[in-house]
């Protein structure tokens, strides 16, 4: 059959249904006009309704008109309104109503409060969560030291909080005699959230500035603390060689190849580990307190020492055959604990940051060596300097925006200092 042939026949294919669906229609009669009804609900009392739980979810997919300024917003009604929980089997009962949100009119005063709310929400995109979080354990804690000392002083309005009472209240959590005697790091971290509550005042209208002169409150002095001492290499040997499994040394022998932090490698995930790149590297990303984010804003490759150059092979022989040989984990973290106590058959579930301190801390006893993951960090990174690689180097691979980090966590010993001295040319 040619091509024009198959054509005329599609054609008159198409004819015979047209005059068939033609027929077919004529032989029946026409749908009566629709009944009148009750006019449709605006747009926002269907919303309404919806949200309430009143009405099935593909009803009304569309969003709520504009509200009045003068109607008080439920929690309930706007777009961060938590999932409904499922109701009983049988229940018919109608839901709850949600309970209104306390709204401030414009002449009233802004509460402390309220204004530190304010501070979190505005950072909540250029503040990392840790800090935002720390943040308000400081200053919004209803058990916290902040407020119940706003409380008995009675501060309750942003305006009655000044400089004057700021300094009085790290004067009292400093002093020993009378006060909690709080060490002098504390009192820097309340006074850079109070100072951070200061500039956020000054930066917004409306909030006062009862703390425009915050900065005259000087920094409270703070005692040296003791160095980090690094691992010396015959520690170093004696803690791997107190390990009693595979997955327990190579969690050590990470952390002494690569000198990442421990929250980041609770993140770490198998698909960044790069074991066939050359040389072979970790990719860190993030950790779990960001898992898109690092502590310094970049992310990094750090390849492994060459002391531990047989790591990689190890590493990826384990990832196949030991890691999760049964297969029951979906998570994508290198390095998985036990499996969840809530049934014998459960997956196992990665190790968080105590799980790697505790870990440290089984191995130390056995060891006899007190060390944590901190303390391989110190000892991964004067092992690099020690080896003569270059500061800016170790900087980008150590996840440092100083120069001052990379001196302190350089802490060689005694020996290590002489032994380096009289071995230099000159």
């Amino acid at each position: 059959m040619d091509k024009e042939t198959a054509y005329q026949l599609v054609l008159d294919e198409n004819r015979r249904l047209t005059d068939l669906v033609a027929s077919l229609s004529a032989s029946f009669p026409p749908l009566p006009p629709p009944l009148p009804g009750p006019p449709p609900a605006p747009a926002e009392l269907r919303y309404h309704a919806y949200v309430g739980g009143l009405t099935p979810a593909g009803v009304f997919p569309f969003a709520p008109a504009l509200r009045e300024p003068s109607q008080p917003l439920r929690y309930a009604d706007s777009y961060l309104a938590p999932k409904r929980s499922r109701r009983v089997y049988g229940d018919s009962s109608e839901p709850a109503a949600a309970a209104p949100l306390a709204s401030v009119a414009p002449s009233a005063a802004v509460s402390v409060t309220q204004a530190i709310e304010t501070m979190l929400r505005a950072h909540a995109l250029d503040w990392a969560p840790t800090q935002r979080r720390n943040c308000r354990s400081y200053l919004l804690s209803p058990t916290g030291r902040f407020q119940r000392w706003c409380a008995a002083r009675g501060i309750s309005t942003i305006d009655d909080l000044t400089t004057t009472e700021v300094a009085v209240f790290l004067e009292a959590m400093l002093d020993a005699a009378s006060g909690p005697g709080l060490r002098a790091s504390t009192i820097a971290k309340f006074r850079i959230h109070l100072r951070s509550l200061a500039r956020f005042q000054a930066a917004t209208p409306g909030l006062g500035a009862g703390l425009r002169d915050i900065d005259r409150i000087p920094a409270p002095r703070m005692p040296r603390d003791p160095l980090v001492m690094a691992l010396t290499p015959d520690q170093e040997a004696q803690i791997l060689a107190a390990c009693r499994s595979t997955r327990d040394r190579l969690i050590l022998e990470v952390l002494l190849a690569t000198g990442m932090r421990v929250s980041e490698l609770a993140a770490l995930t198998v698909a960044n580990v790069m074991l066939d790149a050359r040389p072979p590297r970790v990719l860190v990303r993030g950790s779990v307190h960001d898992p898109n984010c690092t502590k310094n804003g970049r992310s990094r490759q750090i390849p492994f020492r060459q002391t531990y150059a047989s790591l990689p092979r190890r590493l990826g022989d384990w990832i196949h055959h030991q890691r999760d040989p049964e297969g029951r984990s979906q998570r994508p973290e290198l390095f998985l604990g036990s499996p969840r106590v809530a049934s014998k058959q459960g997956a196992p579930t990665p190790l968080g940051i105590y799980g790697f301190e505790r870990l440290c801390t089984r191995i130390g006893e056995r060891a006899g060596i007190h060390f944590s993951p901190h303390i391989l960090r110190h000892t991964w990174a004067t092992r690099l300097v020690n080896a003569g690689v270059q500061p800016l180097h170790l900087m980008e691979v150590g996840g440092w925006s100083s120069i001052e980090m990379l001196r302190r966590y350089y802490t060689p010993t005694a020996d290590e200092v002489l032994a380096a001295i009289a071995a230099a040319g000159g």
